[in-house]
């Protein structure tokens, strides 16, 4: 069966859901049934429209290759324009679904089109009412659980692209449920991501030396978050939590930050008023991840609303405890007595579960239904029955 994969992300700035794209992409090309072709959305901007968004400079190359995986570029200009007319006006982009038509006929001689959030659902969709071809969509968090919240046109479009596809997935059952106010009847289902191969627990030879690369003195204990610093990350509740476990912890404890986006002035300012001292890593490379991962004893997450967080399963992969806030998948990755309902006692919650993992052993363990394998085989099973 020709295959194509579509959905928009980064391959230059490697994090969640390209992330969560390319493991699964890896697993699903072990079986001889599929022949994939992938390709990556990405937009283009200028120095303005990166300031404004906080984007990194992209290399204007035609594909990537990524173990083995080549990611054919399908580029946009990407247009303040269209920005307003779709979150303020709440109509449909002209520029981009301009684009969206020059480019559908590349999926033509298809069998099915596998797409990933809302982006390469338009194409999917674009693809089915051309030329007929089905779609599949695994839908991953923000698409589902804050955009159709916030912009009608959104709502409206994902109850379209949901009825269409021969399958909706869904990264975690939180989400599936979250699915249920958008549109009922439509096919449905969960498809967990998994963990990458790289995020295992080092020996303590190694643990040791990495430490002490990273600035971490011996028999001091790490308290970490690692993502994105948006709104939705729920990243300026961190001082607080910071500072209250810093207050009932006895003993040496250093907090760090990986990751960088439009709040980090503000969380830095924050964390400066309370008098805390947070290392601010900004954006780690993918490879470096699971250095970090093993220097982190307890992982922070916050979030007010998540697909499936993955950065949960590689830090427990990696031997450290995470606690979280109680909203989206997080209860599905670490359980729901490590999880806090966000409100007026969530920092004293949340900081008194960190300080019970910092002093004793606390066990957790990754759902075995957060298995590539699984997620491959399951997926593999929904194209044969197509």
């Amino acid at each position: 069966m020709k295959t194509a994969v579509i959905f928009e992300s980064s391959p230059f700035d490697r994090k969640g859901l390209f992330n969560a794209v390319h493991n699964r992409l890896l697993h699903l090309r072990m079986s001889s049934q599929v022949q994939t072709d992938v390709y990556c959305v990405h937009s283009r901007d200028n120095a303005l429209t990166r300031a404004v968004r906080h984007t990194p400079v992209a290399p204007d190359v035609e594909s990537v290759d990524i173990d083995g995986i080549e990611y054919k570029m399908l580029w946009y200009r990407f247009s303040i324009t269209d920005h307003l007319i779709l979150e303020k006006l709440h109509h449909h982009p002209p520029q981009f679904l301009n684009f969206l038509k020059k480019k559908v006929r590349m999926f033509k001689d298809y069998d099915l089109v596998i797409a990933h959030s809302f982006t390469g659902a338009l194409f999917a969709y674009a693809a089915y009412l051309k030329y007929g071809v089905p779609y599949f969509v695994t839908w991953h968090g923000s698409d589902i659980h804050t955009h159709p919240r916030r912009n009608p046109i959104i709502l409206e479009d994902l109850r379209v692209l949901m009825k269409s596809a021969e399958c909706n997935f869904f990264v975690s059952k939180a989400l599936l449920a979250e699915s249920e106010r958008i549109v009922t009847g439509v096919p449905k289902d969960v498809l967990y991501n998994g963990v990458s191969d790289g995020f295992v627990r080092f020996s303590a030879e190694r643990r040791s030396a990495l430490r002490t690369e990273w600035g971490i003195a011996e028999g001091e204990k790490v308290v970490a978050f690692v993502g994105n610093l948006s709104p939705v990350k729920n990243v300026l509740a961190l001082p607080e939590i910071f500072k209250a476990v810093a207050d009932r912890y006895d003993g040496p404890v250093q907090f760090l930050v990986a990751g960088d986006g439009k709040l980090r002035r503000k969380l830095e300012d924050a964390v400066s008023r309370l008098g805390i001292s947070v290392s601010f890593l900004g954006n780690v490379p993918a490879d470096k991840m699971p250095e970090v991962m093993n220097c982190i004893d307890v992982l922070v997450l916050p979030s007010l609303n998540e697909g499936l967080p993955l950065v949960c399963a590689e830090a427990l992969r990696c031997g450290a405890n995470v606690v979280g806030s109680a909203s989206g998948g997080i209860p599905e990755v670490i359980g729901q007595k490590n999880t806090f309902l966000l409100g007026d006692r969530f920092v004293d919650e949340i900081s008194e579960r960190i300080v019970t993992m910092l002093s004793t052993t606390v066990s957790q363990t990754i759902p075995s239904e957060m298995s590539w394998t699984a997620t491959a085989a399951k997926e593999l099973a929904a194209i044969s029955q197509l």
